[in-house]
Protein backbone atom coordinates (compact mmCIF):
# COMPACT_ATOMS: atom_id res chain seq x y z
CA UNK A 1 0.00 0.00 0.00
CA UNK A 2 1.37 3.41 -1.12
CA UNK A 3 1.50 5.99 1.57
CA UNK A 4 0.56 9.71 1.25
CA UNK A 5 2.79 12.06 -0.84
CA UNK A 6 5.24 13.94 1.26
CA UNK A 7 5.71 17.77 1.33
CA UNK A 8 7.49 19.45 -1.66
CA UNK A 9 11.15 19.94 -1.09
CA UNK A 10 13.04 23.27 -1.45
CA UNK A 11 13.92 24.53 -4.99
CA UNK A 12 17.39 23.64 -6.12
CA UNK A 13 20.06 26.03 -7.41
CA UNK A 14 19.67 27.65 -10.90
CA UNK A 15 21.85 25.97 -13.47
CA UNK A 16 24.24 27.85 -15.84
CA UNK A 17 22.85 29.78 -18.89
CA UNK A 18 22.84 27.78 -22.06
CA UNK A 19 24.55 28.83 -25.33
CA UNK A 20 22.84 31.38 -27.67
CA UNK A 21 20.67 29.81 -30.28
CA UNK A 22 20.96 30.35 -34.06
CA UNK A 23 19.73 33.67 -35.61
CA UNK A 24 16.23 33.40 -36.90
CA UNK A 25 15.14 34.28 -40.44
CA UNK A 26 14.80 38.00 -41.50
CA UNK A 27 11.35 39.41 -41.12
CA UNK A 28 9.31 40.85 -43.99
CA UNK A 29 9.97 44.42 -45.31
CA UNK A 30 7.77 47.03 -43.73
CA UNK A 31 5.15 48.99 -45.57
CA UNK A 32 6.19 51.97 -47.78
CA UNK A 33 6.23 55.34 -46.01
CA UNK A 34 3.53 57.97 -46.41
CA UNK A 35 5.50 60.63 -48.45
CA UNK A 36 3.30 61.88 -51.22
CA UNK A 37 4.29 62.85 -54.76
CA UNK A 38 6.36 65.99 -55.47
CA UNK A 39 8.24 67.86 -58.19
CA UNK A 40 11.78 69.16 -58.62
CA UNK A 41 12.78 71.78 -56.08
CA UNK A 42 9.81 71.38 -53.77
CA UNK A 43 10.37 70.99 -50.03
CA UNK A 44 8.50 68.97 -47.41
CA UNK A 45 6.06 70.31 -44.85
CA UNK A 46 4.38 68.34 -42.08
CA UNK A 47 0.69 69.22 -42.01
CA UNK A 48 0.00 67.57 -38.66
CA UNK A 49 -0.83 64.21 -40.14
CA UNK A 50 1.65 63.48 -42.90
CA UNK A 51 4.44 65.01 -44.97
CA UNK A 52 3.45 66.90 -48.10
CA UNK A 53 5.56 68.58 -50.82
CA UNK A 54 4.89 72.16 -51.92
CA UNK A 55 6.60 75.11 -53.61
CA UNK A 56 6.18 77.76 -50.90
CA UNK A 57 9.84 77.10 -50.09
CA UNK A 58 11.83 76.01 -53.17
CA UNK A 59 15.42 74.75 -53.21
CA UNK A 60 17.04 74.16 -56.60
CA UNK A 61 20.40 73.14 -55.11
CA UNK A 62 21.91 76.62 -55.54
CA UNK A 63 19.22 79.17 -54.77
CA UNK A 64 16.32 79.20 -52.33
CA UNK A 65 12.99 80.74 -53.21
CA UNK A 66 10.13 81.85 -50.99
CA UNK A 67 6.81 82.01 -52.82
CA UNK A 68 8.57 81.57 -56.17
CA UNK A 69 9.21 78.25 -57.95
CA UNK A 70 12.24 79.56 -59.90
CA UNK A 71 14.62 81.52 -57.63
CA UNK A 72 17.43 83.34 -59.45
CA UNK A 73 19.21 84.76 -56.38
CA UNK A 74 20.78 83.05 -53.38
CA UNK A 75 17.60 83.98 -51.50
CA UNK A 76 14.72 85.07 -53.70
CA UNK A 77 11.58 86.28 -51.94
CA UNK A 78 8.45 87.10 -53.89
CA UNK A 79 6.25 89.25 -51.67
CA UNK A 80 6.62 91.44 -48.59
CA UNK A 81 9.40 90.83 -46.07
CA UNK A 82 9.32 91.82 -42.41
CA UNK A 83 12.54 91.62 -40.43
CA UNK A 84 12.67 91.80 -36.64
CA UNK A 85 16.27 92.48 -35.63
CA UNK A 86 19.32 93.81 -37.46
CA UNK A 87 19.58 93.57 -41.23
CA UNK A 88 23.11 94.25 -42.48
CA UNK A 89 23.02 95.18 -46.15
CA UNK A 90 25.79 97.76 -46.37
CA UNK A 91 29.48 98.17 -45.84
CA UNK A 92 30.98 101.56 -45.09
CA UNK A 93 34.57 102.65 -44.65
CA UNK A 94 36.07 106.09 -44.16
CA UNK A 95 39.16 108.04 -43.18
CA UNK A 96 39.89 111.53 -41.87
CA UNK A 97 43.03 113.60 -41.43
CA UNK A 98 43.57 117.06 -39.99
CA UNK A 99 47.37 117.21 -40.39
CA UNK A 100 48.33 120.14 -42.60
CA UNK A 101 49.90 119.09 -45.91
CA UNK A 102 51.76 121.65 -48.02
CA UNK A 103 51.35 120.99 -51.74
CA UNK A 104 53.81 122.71 -54.13
CA UNK A 105 52.27 125.35 -56.40
CA UNK A 106 53.54 123.69 -59.60
CA UNK A 107 50.79 123.07 -62.12
CA UNK A 108 50.22 119.75 -63.85
CA UNK A 109 51.11 117.37 -61.00
CA UNK A 110 48.88 115.03 -59.04
CA UNK A 111 49.63 115.29 -55.32
CA UNK A 112 48.09 112.49 -53.27
CA UNK A 113 46.53 113.85 -50.09
CA UNK A 114 47.86 112.04 -47.05
CA UNK A 115 45.33 110.28 -44.88
CA UNK A 116 42.65 109.87 -47.56
CA UNK A 117 43.31 106.33 -48.82
CA UNK A 118 40.58 103.83 -48.03
CA UNK A 119 39.35 100.64 -49.65
CA UNK A 120 36.30 98.46 -50.09
CA UNK A 121 35.83 94.88 -51.30
CA UNK A 122 33.13 94.10 -53.85
CA UNK A 123 32.10 90.45 -53.48
CA UNK A 124 29.19 90.03 -55.87
CA UNK A 125 30.20 92.41 -58.64
CA UNK A 126 28.57 95.71 -59.43
CA UNK A 127 25.70 96.60 -61.68
CA UNK A 128 21.99 97.18 -61.56
CA UNK A 129 21.21 93.87 -59.85
CA UNK A 130 24.18 93.78 -57.48
CA UNK A 131 26.12 96.48 -55.63
CA UNK A 132 26.71 100.17 -56.11
CA UNK A 133 29.49 102.13 -54.40
CA UNK A 134 28.88 105.68 -53.23
CA UNK A 135 32.01 107.77 -52.58
CA UNK A 136 32.01 111.09 -50.77
CA UNK A 137 35.11 113.23 -50.20
CA UNK A 138 35.99 116.67 -48.88
CA UNK A 139 39.14 118.78 -48.47
CA UNK A 140 39.73 122.31 -47.14
CA UNK A 141 42.48 124.16 -48.99
CA UNK A 142 44.11 127.44 -47.90
CA UNK A 143 46.04 129.70 -50.27
CA UNK A 144 47.64 132.17 -47.86
CA UNK A 145 51.17 130.92 -48.63
CA UNK A 146 50.89 131.37 -52.41
CA UNK A 147 52.35 134.27 -54.33
CA UNK A 148 52.00 135.33 -57.92
CA UNK A 149 52.21 138.07 -60.47
CA UNK A 150 49.53 140.72 -60.98
CA UNK A 151 46.24 139.20 -62.14
CA UNK A 152 47.07 135.75 -60.80
CA UNK A 153 44.74 133.09 -59.44
CA UNK A 154 45.53 130.10 -57.26
CA UNK A 155 43.23 127.49 -58.75
CA UNK A 156 43.18 123.73 -58.29
CA UNK A 157 41.36 120.49 -59.04
CA UNK A 158 40.41 118.09 -56.27
CA UNK A 159 40.51 114.65 -57.91
CA UNK A 160 39.07 111.30 -56.79
CA UNK A 161 41.38 108.45 -57.82
CA UNK A 162 40.88 104.66 -57.82
CA UNK A 163 43.29 101.73 -58.16
CA UNK A 164 43.40 98.02 -57.35
CA UNK A 165 46.82 98.46 -55.70
CA UNK A 166 47.20 100.48 -52.46
CA UNK A 167 50.38 102.01 -53.91
CA UNK A 168 48.36 103.52 -56.80
CA UNK A 169 50.87 102.68 -59.57
CA UNK A 170 48.30 103.42 -62.30
CA UNK A 171 45.35 105.28 -60.78
CA UNK A 172 42.13 106.00 -62.61
CA UNK A 173 40.83 109.55 -62.25
CA UNK A 174 37.20 108.88 -61.42
CA UNK A 175 35.87 112.44 -61.09
CA UNK A 176 36.93 115.87 -59.83
CA UNK A 177 35.83 119.28 -58.65
CA UNK A 178 37.62 122.63 -58.83
CA UNK A 179 38.15 125.74 -56.77
CA UNK A 180 40.37 128.74 -56.01
CA UNK A 181 42.05 129.88 -52.79
CA UNK A 182 44.23 132.83 -53.88
CA UNK A 183 43.77 135.89 -56.07
CA UNK A 184 45.99 138.85 -56.93
CA UNK A 185 44.65 141.83 -58.82
CA UNK A 186 46.16 145.09 -60.16
CA UNK A 187 45.77 148.01 -57.75
CA UNK A 188 46.98 151.18 -59.34
CA UNK A 189 50.77 151.16 -59.61
CA UNK A 190 50.97 148.04 -57.49
CA UNK A 191 48.76 145.05 -56.85
CA UNK A 192 46.91 143.48 -53.93
CA UNK A 193 46.63 139.81 -53.08
CA UNK A 194 44.27 137.74 -51.02
CA UNK A 195 44.78 134.17 -49.86
CA UNK A 196 41.72 132.50 -48.43
CA UNK A 197 40.32 129.14 -47.49
CA UNK A 198 38.80 127.17 -50.31
CA UNK A 199 37.38 123.70 -50.33
CA UNK A 200 35.98 121.02 -52.49
CA UNK A 201 33.43 118.26 -52.16
CA UNK A 202 33.16 115.19 -54.37
CA UNK A 203 30.26 112.73 -54.62
CA UNK A 204 30.21 109.84 -57.06
CA UNK A 205 28.46 106.50 -57.60
CA UNK A 206 30.37 103.60 -59.17
CA UNK A 207 28.17 101.06 -60.95
CA UNK A 208 30.47 99.02 -63.19
CA UNK A 209 33.02 97.30 -60.94
CA UNK A 210 33.92 93.61 -61.16
CA UNK A 211 34.39 91.67 -57.89
CA UNK A 212 37.61 92.66 -56.10
CA UNK A 213 39.19 95.16 -53.71
CA UNK A 214 39.41 98.80 -54.74
CA UNK A 215 41.40 101.64 -53.20
CA UNK A 216 40.35 105.29 -53.35
CA UNK A 217 42.11 108.52 -52.46
CA UNK A 218 41.98 112.28 -53.03
CA UNK A 219 44.65 114.14 -54.98
CA UNK A 220 45.24 117.86 -55.44
CA UNK A 221 46.11 119.03 -58.94
CA UNK A 222 47.30 122.70 -58.92
CA UNK A 223 45.89 124.73 -61.79
CA UNK A 224 46.97 128.28 -61.01
CA UNK A 225 47.41 131.21 -63.35
CA UNK A 226 50.47 133.41 -62.77
CA UNK A 227 51.42 131.70 -59.49
CA UNK A 228 55.18 131.90 -58.97
CA UNK A 229 55.83 130.41 -55.54
CA UNK A 230 54.36 129.04 -52.36
CA UNK A 231 52.13 126.12 -51.42
CA UNK A 232 48.52 125.08 -51.33
CA UNK A 233 47.96 124.12 -47.71
CA UNK A 234 45.46 121.32 -47.22
CA UNK A 235 43.81 121.08 -43.82
CA UNK A 236 40.89 118.76 -42.96
CA UNK A 237 40.07 116.08 -45.50
CA UNK A 238 37.73 113.11 -45.44
CA UNK A 239 36.90 110.23 -47.73
CA UNK A 240 34.01 107.83 -47.14
CA UNK A 241 32.82 104.84 -49.17
CA UNK A 242 29.41 103.20 -48.87
CA UNK A 243 28.58 99.94 -50.62
CA UNK A 244 24.84 99.61 -51.15
CA UNK A 245 23.48 96.22 -52.13
CA UNK A 246 20.25 96.06 -54.02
Amino acid sequence: MIGATGATGQQGLVGPTGSTGATGPQGPTGATGTLGPGSTGQTLRYDGTTWVANSTLTNDGTNVGVNTPAPNHRLHVSGDVRIVGDFVNQEITGVHSGTVQAVPFTNGAFNALNGTTTSITIVDGNGANNSAVFISGFARIFGGNLDGSASSIGGYFLVLQRDTDPAFPAPTNVTYTSGICYIRTPNGASSSSLGFGGGGHISFVEMALAPGTYYYRLSLYPNGVGITSGTYDVYQRDLSILQIKR
